[in-house]
């Protein structure tokens, strides 16, 4: 969809949608990209990051319209964009699909994808942060359903994409092809929104890293939306330190579940993912495989 252009849907009008979505994935530095393509003169990316409209059934329902006002500020001719990670989330990646695909049919979308099994060890260290996983690692893995596991399992989460978009309009990166090393993944992303061609602004974003656990507190903050890092950054140094010593805290046993998350998994809890991903290599036509398998999977894994 042209930016500038009005569009009618379902009675109402409103103008300029976004040209671009990052749909994902989680840990895996979507919000360095986001954070990158924002700084880029060409575009403007609604903020703040996880707007979760096409996901998140009580936005939804506040329409076209409300989603639209987001991008009021951009100037004309840019780029319009937004990510939210949530639109490739497993339980939510139908229905988000859906929506894009009926209101945002020409957009272009992007996927950052990271080695599974280092992604679901980054995802759970998320959780443990947050507050919002007690269990120990290999408990919470072998949980039926259990979030990690089935958020890297991309071709999964990305096929309701694959029936509704072209592919031309689906760019999928790397994790380390962004971050690291040359980084060819950041000069994929420019050539599949016909930008002119700049360096990374190479800044990491939302490390989960060894950070300090939340606070129930802090947790509250988060959800009413106080905390946005956008609000944050702005915050002088000191306020930023006294803050941190209030909401965050740093427990034994909380070390001792991040430290849990860098146990070996065994072969037969990681095999989905690495039969999900030779799918999703057969879709992308790669050459070789996006990341060596363990020699057990690799010796399992489908042709």
């Amino acid at each position: 969809m042209a930016a500038g252009a009005e569009e009618r849907t379902i009675g109402v009008t409103f103008s300029r949608l976004p040209d671009l979505v990052i749909i994902g994935t989680m840990k895996s530095a979507t919000s360095s990209l986001y954070w990158w393509l924002s700084e880029q003169p060409e575009c403007f990316l609604a903020s703040p990051k996880e707007i979760d409209f096409f996901s998140d059934d009580s936005r939804w329902r506040r329409g076209p319209g409300w989603y639209g006002r987001l991008f009021d500020d951009a100037q004309e001719g840019q780029l319009l964009g937004e990510a939210s990670v949530s639109y490739t989330s497993p339980d939510r990646s139908t229905v988000s699909a859906e929506r894009m695909a009926s209101l945002l049919p020409a957009a272009r979308l992007l996927c950052v994808i990271r080695n599974p099994v280092d992604r679901l060890r980054s995802h759970f260290r998320h959780e443990v942060q947050r507050n919002r996983e007690r269990r120990p690692f290999m408990e919470a893995l072998r949980a039926p359903s259990n979030p990690y596991l089935a958020a890297s399992r991309y071709f999964a989460c990305l096929r309701p994409y694959l029936e509704r978009f072209p592919p031309e309009q689906l760019c999928v990166i790397r994790f380390e092809d962004l971050v690291g090393g040359e980084q060819p993944g950041w000069a994929d992303v420019l050539r599949s929104l016909g930008l002119p061609f700049r360096g990374s602004p190479g800044t990491a974003h939302n490390v989960t890293g060894d950070n300090r656990q939340w606070t129930p507190a802090m947790q509250r903050l988060h959800r009413m939306g106080v905390l946005r890092f956008s609000h944050v950054v702005r915050l002088p140094q000191p306020v930023r330190r006294l803050g941190g010593r209030v909401l965050m805290r740093d427990r034994a046993a909380y070390q001792h579940r991040l430290e849990d998350s860098h146990a070996p998994i065994p072969d037969e809890v990681t095999e989905p993912i690495w039969e999900d991903l030779s799918m999703l290599e057969r879709w992308l036509g790669s050459a070789a495989p996006l990341w060596p398998r363990p020699t057990s999977d690799a010796v399992r894994s489908r042709p």
